[in-house]
């Protein structure tokens, strides 16, 4: 289960933490789905270590490089990834079904990016 108890956050956490404010509403939040503006938190997923931003509407945000970037998760088949990630996996043929598509595709194009 994940947490927002800092008490239970490691070194590297922290860190992590640290990283994710510091780009939060700067030149480095890429974000367009993260809208952040009530009940933004920092959490911690104790079972894969990952640490991120979420806001009430349960929208992701995560560090890419030295960047703050939205963290999607395709509905149909529960791919998950950053945008650029999942275009991949999309051209490698892992990503196949019609709603994960369409999904997929609707991101693209808000972010202005092409599938091929």
């Amino acid at each position: 289960m994940n947490t927002r108890d800092l008490s239970k956050f490691g070194i590297v956490e922290l860190k992590e933490a640290a990283d994710l404010l510091t780009a939060y509403k700067t030149d480095n939040d890429k974000t367009e789905f993260f809208y952040g503006e009530e009940g933004v938190a920092v959490e911690f997923n104790p079972n894969n270590g990952d640490v991120f931003l979420v806001d009430n509407d349960f929208n992701v945000a995560m560090m890419a490089d030295n960047n703050l970037e939205d963290w999607f998760v395709l509905s149909y088949a529960g791919h998950e990834g950053f945008l650029d990630n999942l275009i991949q996996m999309y051209r490698d043929g892992e990503i196949v079904d019609k709603e994960d598509i369409e999904q997929l595709t609707y991101f693209a194009e808000i972010y202005r990016r092409s599938l091929n």
